[in-house]
């Protein structure tokens, strides 16, 4: 499902006025009752240009594929395409007797096959069209991006007539899931509780019912994706639910780029929460955190188009998007947090409002937003880098993307104030694969120049991120991976909530997540990955790893943050796959901590996804949790894990 946005929300609400939960104020709950009615026709406007160019693209702008019976094809045309879909056991190429394979048939049993004619609608060629390398590799990689389908093998044979039959071969992975999560991370947590089916009827569309609680968050609620509205290549998600301080709404009309060979795309995305921000105390004071209530509303709506060739693709884009952030009956509503117990708050002092007052700034800002980039990029299949024993597709090469956003005097809350500014993004990718390993770099600016006045001129929420992963391996050690990464991630002059910390599941493993508060992180990682064909491959995916993390903070102008110097971890786990082949892990983990005087406990730690590397992504949580605007080239293309 290339091109599902990470953040959404929906633009068609109805013209009421609700009090908020918290307040009592209508205009911090209700986002059209804070919009000046003048603009509301060109909102309108807006919402019915997009979707009526969403749903027209699949007939226009990317098919992407060569045909015409006229057409000459030097390699010949796809005669017939047969498609070769398995349940998540291939019963033909297992031999196990008795029970086991009692095991293996009833496993299919319980589960709903992908469905051959999804699996077609996938495809970027069909019968009767020329033969294209290309389009069967990318093919293979948007069958393989979808979380539902474990293998995606395509191949084409030779007839005597000069034509080609294409082998269309599939896998499926489990897509019936209970998730019940459960960590020992300063005590005995259940963080999921979730009932999840990735492929409903066999036709692609994923459903969920969900609580998931970690640290301040808490989520309940129904998701459901549609990834072929209406037979298009248009995407559907729709989600909503109650947060731990009010609610939430998203939802997202997109039309992705279809692979290298997409030409089009459309965005329009809606995103609204009651949230809670947790300022970690460190590990002193009568209390753990500081929480600020606050209200993220955001929207887009965004058009983008590619010129070039596949490996070679320059877009030019361009969008209006809207962001609200609202403290409403700040600093009445500051509460602080005993012993990471966010469902028990009382009342803050007076005096912590003056602390956390400079990040607290209401705003409402429209922007018109003009989107740049540059990818070069072509893709490997790797096997056992985040999986076990499980295949992902690699891009390697570089992509460049700039976005520039001007604020506009539009569409922004009433009696919020609106930002004069220029906003600016910029990412950097590249991906090489010397010998048998890999290394990535990747690199994200952002910032927002006030114009105007004097007074708070200049650059402000200023987010930076940049990271140096590597998977080292060794011809001789095929079943061994090194993983190694350098991470640094920093915010300067916010104004919107910011906090980093140097503990937790993807930092310094030996500490909590509430861990030395800060405003600037490095961290470094090395991790020895083994995976072993024992001790029943045929069922599950069976490995270990061993690693160490070292990583400090510097204080910056966050509030409650203080200089760290270095802290380390040492530790080890093991990790598992299920089904064989899986590009999912799970991994029960134990970490000790070094170099720290206080804190001697080694924490204990079970998720159900790879904690670090390419599958989990180089976005940093506490990062993504800052950051307000999600508008950029790379936001049209997600490639599949």
């Amino acid at each position: 499902m290339e091109g599902s946005p990470g953040h959404v929300k929906p633009l068609l609400l109805r013209y009421i006025s609700r009090p908020h939960p918290r307040t009592g104020n209508s205009r911090e709950y209700d986002i059209l009752t804070a919009l000046d009615i003048r603009f509301r026709p060109l909102l309108a406007a807006l919402v019915v240009v997009g979707s009526s160019l969403v749903l027209a693209g699949a007939a226009a702008a990317q098919s992407g594929t060569p045909g015409g019976a006229e057409t000459p094809c030097p390699e010949g045309r796809i005669s017939n395409v047969f498609i070769d879909n398995h349940s998540i056991y291939d019963l033909e190429q297992i031999g196990a007797p008795g029970a086991a394979r009692r095991f293996y048939e009833i496993a299919n049993a319980l589960h709903v096959k992908t469905r051959a004619a999804f699996i077609r609608s996938e495809l970027l060629f069909h019968e009767g069209e020329c033969y294209d390398p290309l389009l069967l590799s990318e093919s293979g990689r948007i069958l393989r991006s979808y979380p539902f389908i474990a293998r995606a093998d395509l191949f084409a044979v030779a007839q005597p007539d000069g034509t080609k039959h294409v082998v269309v071969d599939t896998q499926d992975e489990w897509t019936t899931k209970v998730d019940l999560g459960v960590s020992v991370d300063g005590g005995l947590t259940l963080e999921t509780l979730q009932l999840k089916e990735e492929d409903v009827l066999g036709r692609g569309i994923q459903a969920t019912l969900f609580l998931r609680q970690r640290q301040e968050r808490k989520d309940a609620g129904a998701r459901v994706a549609f990834p072929r509205l209406l037979g298009t290549r248009t995407n559907l998600l729709l989600s909503a639910g109650r947060t731990r301080d009010g609610r939430f709404r998203e939802e997202a009309l997109t039309y992705p780029f279809v692979g290298e060979i997409g030409r089009f795309a459309v965005r329009q995305t809606y995103l609204r929460r009651d949230e809670l921000f947790p300022y970690s105390v460190g590990m002193g004071g009568g209390f753990s955190h500081v929480l600020l209530p606050y209200l993220d509303d955001r929207l887009e709506v965004s058009f983008a188009g590619r010129i070039g060739r596949p490996g070679k693709l320059t877009l030019m884009g361009f969008g209006v998007s809207r962001e609200t952030l609202d403290f409403a009956g700040f600093p009445g509503t500051l509460a602080i947090a005993h012993n990471s117990d966010f469902g028990a708050p009382a009342p803050a002092p007076d005096s912590l409002s003056n602390v956390v007052a400079p990040q607290a700034m209401a705003t409402s800002t429209t922007r018109v937003d003009v989107l740049l980039g540059q990818r070069n990029l072509r893709f490997v299949r790797a096997r056992g880098l985040d999986p076990l024993n499980g295949e992902q597709d690699i891009q390697l090469g570089t992509d460049v993307g700039l976005t520039v956003g001007r604020s506009i005097n539009a569409l922004s809350a009433s009696g919020l104030p609106s930002s004069n500014d220029l906003y600016a993004r910029g990412r950097f990718f590249f991906g090489s694969h010397p010998g048998t390993s890999y290394i990535f770099f990747n690199a994200n600016v952002e910032g927002r120049d006030v114009l105007g006045d004097s007074s708070g001129r200049g650059w402000h929420d200023v987010i930076g991120e940049v990271d140096v992963y590597s998977y080292l391996r060794s011809p001789g050690t095929p079943h061994q991976t090194v993983f190694a990464r350098v991470s640094g991630a920093g915010g300067w002059a916010m104004q919107s909530p910011f906090q980093l910390t140097l503990g937790g599941r993807s930092s310094v493993r030996g500490f909590r997540e509430r861990d030395f508060p800060g405003a600037r992180r490095l961290i470094a990682t090395v991790e020895d990955r083994v995976f072993l064909s024992w001790p029943a491959p045929d069922i599950v995916d069976f490995g270990f790893t061993l690693f160490a993390d070292a990583g400090r903070v510097w204080r910056g102008d966050v509030p409650f943050s203080a200089t760290s110097g270095w802290k380390a971890a040492v530790g080890g786990g093991i990790r598992l796959g299920f089904p064989p082949g899986s590009r999912l892990v799970a991994r029960m983990d134990l970490a000790f901590p070094l170099l720290d005087t206080v804190r001697r406990s080694p924490v204990f730690r079970v998720t159900l996804y790879e904690l670090l590397g390419l599958a989990t992504g180089f976005a940093d949580p506490q990062l993504d949790r800052s950051r307000r605007i999600t508008v950029g080239p790379d936001y049209f293309t997600q490639e599949g894990g």
